[in-house]
Formats: structure tokens, C-alpha cells, sequence
């Protein structure tokens, strides 16, 4: 780490890590690269006497100021975040600022697409370049004068300088410095120059850029995340305007900051070390700094620093992935902030205002996916069961959700209205039968009911719509109707075992008559989720029913496994599913019962097939008779079946 961050090893313009994570905490409360102690530390904001991680008592005015020299990624999103709920929490003011400084690397469409990512993530900004404020203008290209007066007024009191050396010979003397193993920070050659002389060559037209004076210590800052930090060495005569005009990010940082009253930086790590830098140039100033917080570096699982180049950095992957704006914004939350321990884990934008403080953790955060497809679950049930979604909620709920579903669905049944064998995700489409009603299918109520039953699919993937065809399809007979034969074929290979053995398929279609009559005595105009869920309450009820299922397997004597297996294997031909009064809500009285009747029918046909092999091993066991007596069912009141 020393390596580093000396002056004989480090190379110009190189970003470093922030050192400060593998530093040591001495007795005297500093935190150190190395080195001892420094007596007198510069003077910093006293947080004494309260817990700086707690919120400040006054409102505070952050900024996100990203360069539109890319695209926002899931850094930059956490970082905005985090200043947006530190403004929102306080009550104050959250700034959007353009560091358009570098015009060199400008990306066209940057700036459109930042402000397009931030509202679809939900962070609104009180200033910014699209809204007027007392504190404008908010791109930095756009304040050029007001960095030059600043640097002009450094000049004067001799705390910067101007640096006539050609770009061309500071390369070439960094690289010879560099291969003889010397310093190869800037020398200081036009440090000593006279104001006069000074003056005289840029009144003549020479070229030149404006260099800060730094003093001859290094100098400590005051950090909430990281405490104290210095690094060994004092800065170089670093740049504060370049030769074009203008400003380095250094030099327009801190004016901006000052003159936009900013209270709090909360930005990544990444830019400690660059801080002492800044707080000398207030120091310049005579200015207060504000309050620093430094985030953990976001790395990959090989602990490297995310690359724009990883899908999980950017987030557009997400978007792509019809992934909420509430769940990244819940994952990213996770990302390095301590919550209170009362705080549960998924949580909203306001529930995020709601809890906020200052309490980050130290050190590398290392980004794991895996927790996301839980947060996207939650976040789709909620707004799938929410009835006053806002319109903006409701918007994104068709967007990321129900238009895949039904892109998903639609493109199942074209490949089996085409003839195409497999749909797309590599099902066959044989495997389904014709579609029920166009109406129910279309009502958004149902296709709500298929967002809630989105969990354990949401996995992140390239290839998006594949999760929602694999939803669609594990739902696919809440859809289509169950192919004919299936049923059969289910319990000729005991899918249903051991529930209902093959040999014991007359079990199952006495249990699916007796069914049957049960939901018969729902009447139509009734037919809904609390009908149907008295309905199966008198089901489980009725001890009668368990001689059914009665076998010399112990493991087949569960009740509540009896009625809702064998219901779901009717209704959807699988042994596993949704819950049955869903299932029976949305397929409606008719198509339920129709269902119950086929699987009925299924049953007595795997029953009639195995007759023979059975009557000859029950005249072995002594003549049990074929049908369970009907007095064996319960004759209790309603009142006494419904527990």
C-alpha cells in the first residue's frame, strides 16, 4: 500500500484505492497509512458530543454529480440513493450536478439517459440543470468564469501559480523519472517564478494551465465512515485549471460544493484519497468544509472493483430484466448501510427515508445477486396485492411485470397455433391443450394473481423473457386446458405416490365424486375465494373422508396431503402448485368442475385397467370390498366440519 501512495512510486493521473482499507486505528483515534501521529491535525467540523452516524438536526443539501461520460451504473445509483435519503430524511434539498469539465470524453446521449435511469429509479432532484435553482447554473461547463475567479484570487495571494510547461515535456520527463526509478511527480519547475515574470508571459499569449501550491505537510481530514485519515505524503503542485480553460474535478468540486452550500459529500472510496486535496483548497479559502462520507467500494466476488463491463454493474442489465426500480433500490440500499436492527429487510423509498442514518460500513462491499430475486418477489407481490397503487406503481407493474406475462403467453400459444413443437424456453407445446376463455385470460385481475405467483422465478438472467415464459408455463393450466390422456398418464406412472398408489386409483375417483358433490353445492353467483375456501374447510373437516386414502402406507394418512394433492392433480394436472382456492377462483365454477369430473374419469379408467391384478389380491387378503361404504362418511353439521 505504501508503494502506492509514496512519491517515488506513484504515476500521474493513476486512480488508487483508497488506502485507508487496510489502515490501522492508533490510541490516538486517527486513522493512518503509516507514519506517526500528526500533532496538529487541520481543524475540522467538531462532530463531538453526538454520534456522528447519527442524522444532522438541521437539513442538509447533498448532491450526486456524476460525469456524462457514461451511463449510470449500480455504483452511481447507490450513491445517489444514499444523498437522496440523507437530503429527504433531514428535510433539505437534494442536488443533481453535470461535472461536464472533461469535454474530451463527453458520451452524446449521457445526460437524457440520466435524467431517463433517475426517475425511472424514483429520485427526483430539487436543483439540477432541468430545474431552476438559487444556486445555478448546475453544469459545470456552464460556471467556467466563476472556477477562473476563484483560481484568479489564488494566484494573487500566491497559493497557486501559473505552469508554462508544455504537455508534451511533463510526459516525457514522467516517463524518464519513471524507467530511472524517480519521483515522477511534478518537479516544481515553474513553482519559483516571479508574479512579474508570471504575468508578463501570459500577457504575451503563453500557454499555460494554473497549478495549487500545496503546503509542505500532508493533511489530516475527519471522515463519518472512516474517521481520521492522512496519507503519508503531502500532495503535489497539483492542476486546478487546465490550459483549454477549464477546471480540473478537484478545483470545481470544492467550488461548487461551497457555492451551492452543499452541508454533506457522501460519495465511494474510491475518492478519500483524493480529499486532503480538497480540504487544502478550503483551507485556502479560508471555507468550512462540509461533512465527508466515504462507501465501501463495491467489488465482484473475486473482490475486484465492479467493471462497467459486468452485467451487475450496469443498469441497464436490470431494466432489461424487467427488475422493479423498489427492489434495486432495496438491494443497493443493502449495499453498505448498517440498518437499525428493528428495520425490516425489504423495505420501500420511504421506509429507506423513514430509518436512515449515517451508519455505513467500512471496507469493500462485495455484490452478490443473490438476495435480488427475493427483494424482486416481494416487492412484485406488493404491488400486485396493493389496490391503491399510484399511478406511477401501476405503470411499472405493467411495464416490468404483466406485459412480459402476457408477451410470454401470447408467444406460447402462437408456437402452438403455428405448429411449432417447442415454445419458446424449449417446452412442448403439445403438452397443453386448447386456451380457456380470451376474457378471463385478458382480465388484469388474473394476470395480478400470475405476478403474485411469480415467486421462485426470479432469477436474473440475459434473456429476460425466458423467466416469464418459465412463469407462464409452470402456471400454464390456470391458462390452457389440460391436454387429454394426461391425467391418466399421471397416475398410470404414480406421479401421485404415494398418495395414490396406481393399484389404488378406485380410492381416488370415490375421493374425487365425493369432491365433486362438495363443490357442486356452490352455487355460481357465490363462486369465489371465501365460498370455495368453506367449501374445503368441510372437506377437511369430514374424518370420512380419510378412509379413501386409507393404506397399510402410514405416510398417506395426512389429511390436508389427501385433499389438496389429489385437487391439484384434477385441477392442474401436477402434484405441486398454487394454492387451491387461487386455483379455483380463477378457473371459475364451470372449468372446475369440469376438471374434477375429468380427473374423476381418469381415475375409474386406471382403475377399470387394474382391476383384475386387484380383485385377485384382495380375494387374497379376504374379500375388502372394491368401495369404501358411503355411510363411512361423516354426517356431521357444518358447523362441526369447518375447523
Amino acid at each position: 500500500m505504501e508503494r502506492l501512495i509514496s512519491r517515488g512510486g506513484r504515476l500521474w493521473g493513476r486512480r488508487l484505492h483508497p488506502p485507508v482499507l487496510s489502515c490501522q486505528r492508533f490510541s490516538s483515534s486517527y486513522i493512518l497509512v503509516s507514519g506517526k501521529t500528526d500533532a496538529n491535525p487541520v481543524a475540522i467540523p467538531s462532530v463531538r458530543g453526538r454520534d456522528k452516524t447519527d442524522l444532522p438536526e438541521t437539513p442538509c443539501r447533498t448532491r450526486f454529480a456524476p460525469s456524462p461520460t457514461g451511463y449510470l451504473h449500480l455504483g452511481s445509483l447507490r450513491t445517489a440513493l444514499f444523498n437522496y435519503l440523507l437530503a429527504r430524511a433531514t428535510g433539505g434539498q437534494f442536488v443533481l450536478r453535470l461535472e461536464d469539465t472533461d469535454q474530451s470524453r463527453l458520451v452524446r446521449d449521457a445526460e437524457a439517459r440520466l435524467y431517463k435511469d433517475l426517475k425511472w429509479a424514483g429520485l427526483s432532484w430539487d436543483e439540477g440543470p432541468d430545474k431552476e435553482g438559487p444556486y445555478g447554473p448546475y453544469r459545470q461547463s456552464e460556471r467556467l468564469p466563476l472556477y477562473q475567479e476563484h483560481a484568479d484570487k489564488l494566484v494573487r495571494e500566491g497559493k497557486a501559480y501559473r505552469c508554462f510547461c508544455s504537455p508534451e515535456g511533463l510526459e516525457e520527463l514522467k516517463r524518464a523519472s519513471h524507467e530511472s526509478g524517480k519521483s515522477t511527480l511534478y518537479p516544481g519547475t515553474c513553482r519559483h517564478i516571479s508574479p512579474e515574470e508570471s504575468d508578463d508571459r501570459a500577457h504575451r499569449g503563453e500557454q499555460f494551465a494554473i497549478r495549487f501550491r500545496s503546503g509542505p505537510e500532508p493533511v489530516m481530514i475527519q471522515d463519518i465512515v472512516y474517521n481520521r485519515f492522512r496519507k503519508r505524503d503531502p500532495e503535489d503542485d497539483y492542476i486546478i485549471i487546465k490550459r483549454d480553460g477549464f477546471p480540473t474535478y478537484h478545483f470545481a468540486n470544492v467550488v461548487d460544493d461551497r457555492h451551492m452550500k452543499i452541508t454533506h459529500v457522501v460519495r465511494g472510496a474510491e475518492w478519500l484519497v483524493s480529499t486532503p486535496k480538497h480540504v487544502e483548497l478550503y483551507q485556502a479559502f479560508d471555507w468550512e468544509p462540509p461533512q465527508f462520507a466515504h462507501l465501501g467500494l463495491l467489488v465482484d466476488k473475486g473482490r475486484q472493483k465492479l467493471s462497467k463491463r459486468d452485467n451487475s454493474a450496469n443498469l441497464d442489465f436490470y431494466q432489461r430484466g424487467h427488475i422493479l426500480p423498489a427492489a434495486l433500490l432495496n438491494f443497493a440500499v443493502l449495499l453498505g448501510w448498517r440498518a437499525p436492527p428493528s428495520t425490516k429487510e425489504v423495505l420501500t423509498l420511504q421506509d429507506m427515508v423513514d430509518n436512515f442514518s449515517l451508519k455505513f460500513s467500512k471496507g469493500d462491499i462485495v455484490v452478490s445477486l443473490q438476495k435480488l430475486p427475493y427483494l424482486q418477489e416481494k416487492h412484485v407481490e406488493r404491488l400486485a396485492e396493493n389496490d391503491n397503487r399510484s399511478p406511477d406503481e401501476a405503470h411499472l407493474l405493467q411495464r416490468h411485470v404483466l406485459q412480459p406475462l402476457r408477451s410470454a403467453i401470447e408467444n406460447i400459444h402462437k408456437a402452438k397455433t403455428d405448429g411449432i413443437l417447442m415454445a419458446p424456453g424449449g417446452h412442448l407445446t403439445g403438452e397443453i391443450g386448447d386456451r380457456l376463455p380470451a376474457l378471463r385470460i385478458l382480465d388484469e385481475r388474473f394476470h395480478l394473481y400470475l405476478a403474485r405467483m411469480l415467486r421462485g422465478t426470479m432469477r436474473l438472467t440475459d434473456k429476460p423473457a425466458n423467466r416469464f415464459v418459465e412463469t407462464a408455463w409452470k402456471l400454464r393450466y390456470l391458462i390452457w386446458q389440460v391436454p387429454e390422456g394426461l391425467l391418466e398418464m399421471s397416475l398410470q406412472e404414480g406421479r401421485l405416490y404415494p398418495i395414490v398408489p396406481a393399484n389404488r386409483a378406485w380410492r381416488l375417483a370415490e375421493a374425487m365424486a365425493y369432491l365433486l358433490e362438495k363443490f357442486r353445492a356452490v352455487d355460481e353467483s357465490s363462486w369465489g375465494h371465501e365460498t370455495v375456501k368453506q367449501a374445503l374447510g368441510e372437506v377437511l373437516a369430514d374424518e370420512g373422508y380419510q378412509d379413501f386414502f386409507e393404506t397399510e402406507n402410514p405416510d398417506t394418512k395426512d389429511l390436508q396431503l389427501n385433499v389438496y394433492k389429489p385437487l391439484r392433480w384434477a385441477l392442474l394436472g401436477m402434484d405441486k402448485g398454487p394454492p387451491i382456492t387461487d386455483t379455483m377462483e380463477i378457473l371459475g365454477r364451470s372449468e372446475s368442475l369440469q376438471r374434477l369430473e375429468a380427473g374423476k374419469l381418469a381415475a375409474e379408467k386406471v382403475a377399470a385397467q387394474m382391476r383384475p391384478p386387484l380383485e385377485k389380491e384382495l380375494a387374497v387378503k379376504g374379500n375388502e370390498p372394491l368401495v369404501p361404504p358411503r355411510d363411512s362418511v361423516s354426517d356431521a353439521s357444518e358447523a362441526d366440519r369447518v375447523q
